[in-house]
């Protein structure tokens, strides 16, 4: 069961509300702290297992979240591009190695060590 809570900052922690649960509505200086109320009160009021409810916090902060966001968008985008990057260099090694160069040429012409190059070729 997944459990969707609104929370906004103010200057004494966060007001959190939770429509799913009768519009339950508390006050914590920290997140973390809501989760748990929040899953215990979920757990009584639906008779289901604490371990089987799943809160989701959504911070109401207009601009930061967008910001966070877009921050999280390019990460996951440059983790592709790193995995991206890693088959492509794998691939280029594994023809120099076809071509007969030797793991200090190719450590070399890419610029890393021959331990490096090493950890890139297939079947090392």
């Amino acid at each position: 069961m997944q459990i969707t809570a609104k929370a906004e900052r103010r200057e004494d922690g966060w007001l959190v509300n939770v429509a799913e649960l009768d519009n339950f509505t508390m006050t914590v200086s920290r997140l973390d702290k809501a989760t748990e109320k929040i899953k215990q009160i979920a757990a009584e009021l639906r008779n289901e297992a604490t371990c089987d409810i799943l809160v989701k916090i959504e911070a109401v902060m207009p601009g930061i979240i967008c910001d966070i966001e877009a921050a999280q968008h390019k990460m996951r985008e440059a983790a592709r591009l790193q995995e991206e990057a890693s088959n492509e260099i794998r691939d280029v090694v594994a023809r120099m190695r076809e071509s007969d160069l030797t793991m200090r040429d190719i450590a070399v012409l890419l610029g890393v060590s021959p331990q490096r190059v090493a950890q890139l070729c297939p079947n090392s």
